[in-house]
C-alpha cells in the first residue's frame, strides 16, 4: 500500500504593522480586523513613539520574530507627521535604512484620524492640530476615542475613502509638492491595497 504523501504546511500571508502606540494605538484597533484564517496580521511591540526608535523596535521585532523566513511578508511603519518639521526630517532620515530593510513607511498628516475622516466626505480641509483633527472626527461620527472600534462604523465607507486618499496623494506628486510636509494626506489605503493582494493569492 502506497504511503500517503504528507504536504508541507504553506504558512498563511503575513502584515507587520508598527505604530505609535502598539496594541493600545487607533491603528490597532483598525487594522486587527483585517486578520482571517487565510492572512495573519501582526504588530509591532516597542515603546517608542519617535521615529528612529519605532524603527529601531521594529528591525527588533523582524528578527526576534524570524520574519526573514516568510516567503509572503509585507513590512508597514505606519506614522503621524504631526505637521513637525523635526519630526518630518526624522522620517526623512529613516528612509534608507527602511528600503535596505524592505519596510514601507506610511504617512499620515497631520495623524491617522484623517483616513477616518475620508471614510465621511471627499475631504481637502486643512487640520493645523491633531487635536483638530480629533474634534472634526467627534463632529462627523457623534463621538470618538482612539480605543473606539471604528471599523464597524466605516467599513462601508472604505472604497470611497481609498480613492479620496488616492487622487489627493496623486495631485500631490502632480504638483511636485513634499508628501510629507502636504496637509491632508494618507497613504493608509497602501496597506489596504496589500492586504488585498494578499487575500488574491488565495
Amino acid at each position: 500500500m502506497a504511503r500517503r504523501q504528507i504536504k508541507p504546511n504553506k504558512k498563511k500571508p503575513l502584515i507587520i504593522i508598527c505604530s505609535e502606540g502598539g496594541k493600545k494605538s487607533s491603528e490597532y484597533y483598525y487594522f486587527r480586523h483585517f486578520s482571517t484564517r487565510n492572512l495573519r496580521i501582526q504588530f509591532s511591540t516597542g515603546n517608542s513613539t519617535d521615529p528612529k526608535g519605532m524603527l529601531e523596535d521594529l528591525l527588533k521585532y523582524i528578527h526576534n520574530e524570524d520574519i526573514a523566513s516568510e516567503d509572503n511578508c509585507r513590512i508597514f511603519l505606519i506614522l503621524d507627521t504631526d505637521l513637525n518639521e523635526r519630526r518630518i526630517n526624522e522620517i526623512k532620515e529613516i528612509e534608507g535604512e527602511c528600503v535596505k530593510n524592505n519596510i514601507e513607511i506610511i504617512t499620515s498628516s497631520p495623524t491617522f484620524e484623517i483616513w477616518y475622516i475620508m471614510q465621511y466626505r471627499n475631504n481637502s480641509l486643512k487640520f493645523q492640530t491633531i487635536r483638530k483633527v480629533k474634534r472634526e472626527l467627534q463632529y462627523l461620527n457623534g463621538t470618538y476615542t482612539e480605543s473606539m472600534d471604528m471599523y464597524k462604523i466605516i467599513k462601508n465607507q472604505t472604497i470611497s475613502a481609498r480613492n479620496t486618499a488616492k487622487s489627493l496623494e496623486q495631485q500631490i506628486i502632480k504638483n511636485n509638492e513634499d508628501l510629507l510636509k502636504s496637509n491632508p494626506h494618507t497613504s493608509i489605503y497602501k496597506v489596504l491595497d496589500a492586504i488585498d493582494e494578499f487575500n488574491k493569492m488565495i
